[in-house]
């Protein structure tokens, strides 16, 4: 069965080999992974999410989604894989095990860290229940055989908007202080990652003393760690931190891709402030800029972005068309804070060490070769710091603002990313 893509479209468009829109999840787990309850597991999940079990066809004129009959893989390797092709049965999604590891790993114009939970959840239920040999609570655990709602399929951004919304605030769209080309720091080819682990009950604590939230507070705290190692500079420092519009749409099953971005700017003016001065302005900007109204407009202005896209006479201006945008889109951007949420896996949970998510968004090519994902579970916050540079001199920056604001931290590890990588869409 072939499905036309919408949301999907910009993303699709905008994956080139250097930028594959890619992201992994990784679940560390108490025990190491059984391979044969893994595919197991996989093998049920599955059943229950179909419109995850596709592959991506295209013709002259069109580019879309078509049904994959093949079983989605389960690999043995803790590297980087390529979706789309061989290797994962032309799947664009996989599932790999390493040690106590399992990694989710994904492309995003399949869903968002938002769309995969539900998959993740109900795959852990039942690896878990097979593993331990126990009748876990299936509450709000979606299971093969249920009935699927149709609106996990309906994509609420073809929906159409009559009236014009009213924008309570412009977001941010002039050029932001560019790290790749105003910092102190050389950059390099490899993306290292260190993950840092903060107790939640203490920092919610401190979360809620400064009128702040765990995704405000860090990208605060980034935004001050870059101001420490470039204080003279003329342009301000702007977070692009990533937004679930689920919420703000009343779609709460759709499984597409629902990205948005608040642009928190810190300036010299908000430098000059008081610590909880500077997070109260971050968290009103963050309120102000996911209102409904402005999600809205976001969304006309996507409706108008897929009909330029379609009225384009062939793939490769669309392809060129997106990466321009693109480019153009991120040199608004210093850095990038992804948080999702604080993570529900169920009676799963008890089993699970760690959580991790790796998005491939800090590129070296491209104005934010710095990216922070937060996750939280069981107990804990983990900060997976990526960046593309030479010398930990942000990262130790960032880690002065964690000591100085008396937040408890361990640096759990440091390695390079692995990420999965994206066949080529346009050169075959």
């Amino acid at each position: 069965m072939k499905h036309p893509l919408y949301s999907e479209l910009r993303t699709v468009y905008e994956t080139t080999l250097q930028n594959p829109h890619t992201f992994r999840v990784t679940i560390k787990m108490k025990d190491m992974v059984d391979g044969d309850i893994l595919e197991y597991a996989v093998r049920k999940t599955t059943k229950r999410y179909p419109y995850f079990c596709v592959k991506i066809e295209k013709t002259e004129s069109e580019i879309f989604f078509a049904d994959n009959p093949a079983p989605l893989p389960v690999l043995h390797t803790d590297g980087p894989i390529t979706l789309g092709g061989e290797q994962t049965n032309e799947h664009l999604l996989a599932v790999c095990r390493w040690k106590n590891k399992i990694h989710i790993d994904l492309w995003h114009a399949l869903t968002d860290g938002g769309g995969i939970y539900s998959f993740i959840k109900t795959l852990l239920h039942y690896y878990c229940a097979e593993y331990y040999k126990l009748d876990l609570s299936t509450q709000n655990v979606r299971l093969a055989g249920d009935p699927i709602d149709p609106a996990e399929w309906e994509d609420p951004a073809q929906k159409a908007i009559d009236s014009v919304p009213f924008a309570p605030i412009e977001k941010w769209h002039d050029p932001g202080f560019q790290l790749k080309d105003g910092g102190r720091i050389a950059l390099s080819d490899k993306c290292i990652v260190y993950n840092i682990r903060i107790p939640e009950k203490e920092f919610m604590r401190f979360n809620f003393s400064n009128d702040g939230s765990p995704g405000t507070v860090i990208s605060l705290f980034l935004a001050r760690a870059i101001q420490r190692v470039t204080p003279m500079k003329k342009d301000p420092i702007v977070i692009a931190m990533c937004v679930n519009q689920r919420r703000m749409l009343h779609a709460p099953l759709a499984h597409q891709s629902l990205v948005g971005d608040v642009r928190l700017v810190y300036d010299e003016k908000i430098n000059a402030l008081p610590f909880s001065a500077q997070a109260t302005s971050f968290r009103g900007k963050v309120i102000l800029q996911s209102d409904a109204d402005i999600v809205l407009e976001e969304i006309k202005e996507y409706q108008q972005i897929v009909q330029d896209l379609k009225a384009l006479p062939d793939h490769a201006a669309r392809h060129r068309y997106a990466v321009e945008r693109m480019d153009r889109m991120t040199s608004y951007f210093t850095a990038t804070v992804s948080y999702v949420g604080k993570t529900d896996m169920g009676e799963a949970e008890k089993f699970i060490q760690e959580f991790h998510v790796l998005p491939s968004t800090a590129l070296p090519s491209s104005a934010t070769p710095l990216t922070l994902e937060l996750s939280a579970m069981n107990g804990s916050f983990y900060v997976n710091f990526m960046q593309y540079f030479e010398n930990d001199c942000y990262l130790n920056a960032f880690i002065k603002e964690l000591r100085e604001n008396d937040i408890d931290y361990d640096v759990l590890y440091q390695e390079q990313t692995k990420y999965p990588g994206m066949i080529d869409l346009w050169n075959s």
